[in-house]
């Protein structure tokens, strides 16, 4: 009985590496079909196991932030730890195969270590750039650059919640550059949209300045049909929006 609950853990363990190792494997395929692997931004997986490489074989930081040492460092390293979890998900899937569940087991676990110090790396950039970004600016404006959409989503969903604790009308947010690239425009629009349904604000593009989005309190959710022209021309590298 105890060995077969044993190898029930083994195999549990091992199918979620494995799991993961096919969705990112899927993932960038699909990114160089579609031609992404031209882009260097580090691409973000919509779910938890994310921030896998774009298909090149080193980080390239964003033009944005390329002169902030420690943010581009830890960019890198998150990277490079992704490259050892895809590394071990892979191997591990090839033991499972030759009937190796312990030699599995062992490297399902390293992928998910190395999966854990990369979402660490990352989270540490992102808190990082955005202090950096937002040093003196006023309470309803926050600079997104260097963050992607995920990561974004939680510093807008906090400066939402802060403007409407301290009863601010209103909260600007510049949209980074580093969320132009075509994996995390797909996302940027879904991310509004929720944003505006779960807090009821309107979102307009645009105001005060090219490239941002003007949220307001209180006044429900208005109109979003602007979206899919302001992600096109975000899409588009449109130089008017804020870089």
């Amino acid at each position: 009985m105890g060995n077969s609950q044993s190898m029930d853990k083994v195999q549990h363990v091992v199918k979620e590496g494995i799991n993961i190792y096919k969705k990112v494997k899927a993932e960038q395929e699909q990114q160089q079909h579609n031609g992404s692997n031209n882009n260097n931004h580090y691409n973000q997986d919509s779910n938890d196991y994310n921030h896998h490489s774009g298909g090149g074989s080193s980080y390239h930081p964003s033009a944005d932030n390329d002169d902030d040492e420690e943010y581009a460092q830890l960019r890198a390293q998150a990277h490079e730890e992704a490259q050892k979890r895809n590394d071990c998900y892979a191997r591990s899937q090839e033991a499972y195969k030759n009937g190796d569940g312990a030699e599995a087991k062992e490297l399902s676990n390293q992928g998910h270590h190395h999966d854990n110090l990369m979402k660490q790396y990352n989270q540490r950039a992102a808190d990082h750039i955005f202090s950096v970004k937002n040093q003196g600016r006023p309470l309803n404006e926050i600079d997104l650059h260097g963050l992607y959409v995920k990561e974004a989503s939680a510093k807008v969903e906090e400066a939402v919640r802060r403007c409407q604790a301290n009863g601010e009308r209103d909260l600007v947010i510049i949209v980074g550059k580093g969320l132009h690239s075509p994996n995390q425009i797909a996302k940027l629009k879904p991310a509004i949209i929720e944003l505006v349904k779960k807090y009821e604000v309107t979102c307009q593009p645009n105001i005060p300045n090219p490239g941002c989005l003007y949220i307001e309190f209180g006044k429900g959710t208005g109109d979003l049909s602007w979206l899919d022209r302001f992600t096109e021309r975000m899409s588009n590298n449109d130089q008017c929006l804020i870089m």
